[in-house]
């Protein structure tokens, strides 16, 4: 057996929408104590009937429109049996037999190249209540608690085919997603994204890791199930029967909960409570007029724009779509888009990531960044010393120039430059006979001298070709 062992991977993905009430009632989607966002409704006592909140249907549309899928005419809700202490009433009210979106498709760039990755279909469904495992994860827990208030709260279920080959494919695509929807404002970063993922090796049976919650857990179950089958495939122990795992945060590792169930286990049927929705031209062009810029398309306006690579353009839409608003509101009042685009993406991207923080919620304004990067353009700040004061603006927020003067930094002058090189070079003419001799080595060491002798307050090159000339 060989390392070229063809893997298969399909996702589900789970995604909250943005709504400010659930999906049929009008309980609020808001952080509380357990149990307390709930109403007769949710909590699915008998007599009470649903109500469709009319902005999950629009937001369903707008992101099976961006997947590029067909949107039925008609669509319909459907009971799923659910007999689980998540769901109160034993079903869940989603959709299946016919969803929002059907056979889409979603590009990402891969190796130079554009793939598709095919859409199976995107469904708009309630979410269960949160269960909470005491002492241990759902396989040895001491007890379970259960907390009612997502019960309801609305969701988009994206269905993959199973197009990717490896794990990193998937991290391509749901990058790419999850920048979709924050354009399309049915998202936010601060939102749960979870998935069940299908992983299989080619001649062995496939596995279902279930319920992987956020985007970094995801990747780490995908990496440990492809690398687990991979290892088994090698020693010609191929998975045999179809079975469900659950990926423990704790350990890393993925452990078999049970033999897969079927849709048939589910035992779907028409939800009589809820009526058909039309979903004709007219309805449909209302809500296409106020989708939002998506993310390619704002990727070519970037490279018109502002004059960017698309490799920088993606890095600013794909991390976070605050940090490419914060670019732009930046960009306002910087002339050097080019190199703005180059801070944010690098030294300020750094030390967010370093702060474990979001542009949103740092300390860091786009007035005080535009100052910040307006000083570099004009040389009243060099890179190096930039990148010190960055980390400061980023952990808090203070005014640049307030920052410079507390720390005591300022660039200083070329008469400045000048007179420290004429010191350095009077204390080491043997460099400066080495260097007239053809020792390149004699340079890097007389421009480290002055460098340190003047504090580093300047700009290297422009040290460098002051030095150049005075030699």
């Amino acid at each position: 057996m060989t390392d070229d062992i063809k893997c298969i991977i399909g996702l589900e993905i789970h995604t909250q929408m943005k709504t400010k009430s659930k999906i049929f009632c009008s309980c609020p989607v808001t952080e509380s104590e357990p149990n307390t966002n709930v109403c007769p409704i949710c909590l699915g006592y008998p007599g009470t009937k649903p109500m469709l909140n009319k902005k999950v249907l629009e937001n369903g549309v707008k992101i099976a429109k961006a997947l590029n899928c067909n949107i039925p005419q008609h669509v319909f809700f459907s009971r799923k049996s659910y007999f689980y202490p998540d769901m109160t009433k034993n079903f869940q009210i989603t959709q299946y037999e016919i969803p929002i979106g059907l056979n889409g498709n979603l590009s990402i760039p891969w190796e130079g190249k554009s793939i598709k990755i095919r859409i199976k279909r995107a469904h708009i469904e309630e979410d269960p209540g949160r269960l909470e495992h005491v002492g241990g994860d759902i396989t040895n827990s001491k007890y379970t608690l259960v907390d009612y208030n997502r019960a309801g709260i609305p969701l988009i279920e994206i269905v993959t085919e199973p197009d990717f080959t490896n794990p990193e494919q998937a991290g391509v695509f749901l990058k790419k997603l999850r920048a979709i929807l924050e354009h399309l404002d049915v998202y936010d970063s601060d939102m749960i994204m979870k998935a069940d993922a299908n992983i299989s090796i080619q001649g062995g049976a496939r596995v279902e890791v279930k319920n992987i919650t956020g985007f970094h857990n995801i990747m780490k179950a995908l990496e440990y199930e492809y690398n687990r089958q991979r290892i088994m495939a090698k020693q010609g122990n191929f998975v045999k029967l179809q079975e469900t795992r659950a990926y423990s945060e704790g350990s890393k590792t993925t452990k078999q909960l049970r033999l897969k169930e079927s849709e048939a286990d589910y035992g779907y049927i028409f939800e009589p409570d809820l009526s058909w929705q039309n979903m004709n031209t007219d309805r449909l062009s209302i809500i296409f007029k106020t989708m939002n810029e998506l993310p390619d398309e704002r990727i070519e306006r970037f490279r018109k724009e502002y004059n960017l690579t698309p490799e920088i353009s993606t890095v600013l839409i794909y991390t976070d779509k605050a940090l490419a608003d914060f670019f732009e509101t930046c960009a306002k009042k910087v002339k050097d888009k080019v190199l703005l685009a180059n801070w944010v993406t690098t030294h300020l991207l750094k030390c967010l990531n370093y702060n474990d923080v979001s542009i949103s919620k740092s300390k860091l304004s786009p007035e005080n960044f535009s100052k910040f990067v307006i000083m570099l353009e004009n040389g009243e700040l060099n890179e190096r010393l930039g990148k010190e004061l960055i980390k400061e603006l980023v952990s808090t927020g203070k005014d640049v120039k307030k920052l410079m003067s507390e720390k005591n930094i300022s660039v200083i002058s070329d008469a400045d430059i000048e007179s420290g090189i004429v010191e350095v070079l009077k204390k080491n003419e043997k460099a400066v006979v080495d260097y007239k001799a053809g020792k390149v080595e004699s340079f890097t060491f007389l421009l480290g001298e002055v460098l340190k002798k003047i504090k580093y307050q300047a700009d290297v090159q422009k040290v460098k070709n002051l030095l150049e000339k005075k030699l």
